[in-house]
């Protein structure tokens, strides 16, 4: 660890530095460098054990959402007592201060952390937080264990998947996930692609768009997933288009139906994008709705089996 921690408190502030800057930037990699799995997570009346790093990052979209919607611009924790425990436990209280614009969002309330020293870094093992269930900030903590957590997963890595074919121009990664016919929603237009010629089409589209927009990250995360059968999925997820970390567009919300092929390999076959359209095969980009509305998939799904 390239930083001199010396005191317990130094332990706990340079931890709690990591993680308010992980959660304002949404960076979930640099965020989990500061976890150690299992994480244990208690709220007032309920505990929330992570076993995953996707569990965790449920947790972590959660929590930033959450801040996107009260407007969260500073987050501000103050180290109010820390000691340690033997050599390579410390335990340590803080005041979280949620904050936009200068003024305090929510009524700050402390956390107890248990910090550990593995492999010569310093982790959070498990945190209690002094919040009421019902409290925004608790529902996104309780996220790490709600909904169907291999849907989610199976969804999560399906966006993640793809998202990165997009930005690197990648059709054959990107097209050996997506299963024909493939059918494409808006809140103002229907695309339906046939062939792998459309596809390609399609992909390019897209592709061109987002290069000419100057994208460097395509992050979409999933909010929730649930199996229809055992070979069906349908979730819904938000979509976050960025530009050297500044927002290209507004968050918007997307649903997606995955069908597994009898090669075992999860495909999209629908997706629905809560976005207006009017020019075929998204030839020029589209535009957000003042309140975007997420179309409802109205049709049973087809099958696929390839």
């Amino acid at each position: 660890m390239s930083v001199e921690l010396k005191t317990a408190r130094d332990v706990s502030e340079h931890l709690l530095r990591i993680t308010a800057r992980a959660l304002m930037s949404r960076d979930f990699e640099l965020f989990a460098t500061c976890f150690h799995l299992p994480q244990t997570m208690n709220t007032m009346g309920r505990r929330v054990v992570a076993e995953t790093r996707f569990d965790l990052r449920r947790a972590f979209e959660s929590n930033c959402d959450h801040f996107a919607e009260l407007g969260v611009t500073d987050i501000r924790r103050e180290c109010v007592a820390a000691v340690f425990h033997g050599e390579n436990r410390v335990e340590a209280t803080h005041i979280s201060y949620i904050c936009g614009d200068g003024r305090e969002l929510v009524p700050p309330y402390p956390v107890f952390s248990v910090l550990e020293k593995i492999n010569d870094n310093w982790v959070i093992m498990s945190s209690e937080y002094a919040l009421d269930d019902q409290s925004g900030f608790a529902k996104a903590i309780h996220a790490a264990e709600d909904g169907d957590a291999a849907a989610e997963e199976i969804y999560q890595m399906h966006l993640d998947l793809l998202s990165t074919a997009l930005i690197k121009n990648d059709f054959e990664t990107f097209s050996g996930r997506i299963g024909l016919p493939h059918q494409i929603t808006t809140e103002t237009d229907m695309i339906r692609i046939s062939t792998s010629e459309e596809m390609r089409d399609l992909f390019e589209s897209f592709a061109s768009m987002y290069s000419n927009s100057g994208l460097t990250d395509f992050v979409r995360t999933v909010k929730e997933a649930k199996f229809i059968t055992p070979d069906e999925i349908i979730g819904t997820h938000i979509s976050h288009q960025m530009r050297n970390g500044q927002r290209v567009l507004p968050p918007y919300p997307n649903r997606i139906r995955l069908v597994r092929g009898d090669d075992g390999v999860w495909r999209e076959t629908h997706c629905a994008n809560a976005i207006l359209n009017n020019f075929e095969n998204f030839k020029l980009w589209t535009r957000l709705a003042d309140s975007p509305r997420l179309p409802e998939f109205d049709q049973p799904n087809e099958g696929l089996k390839s």
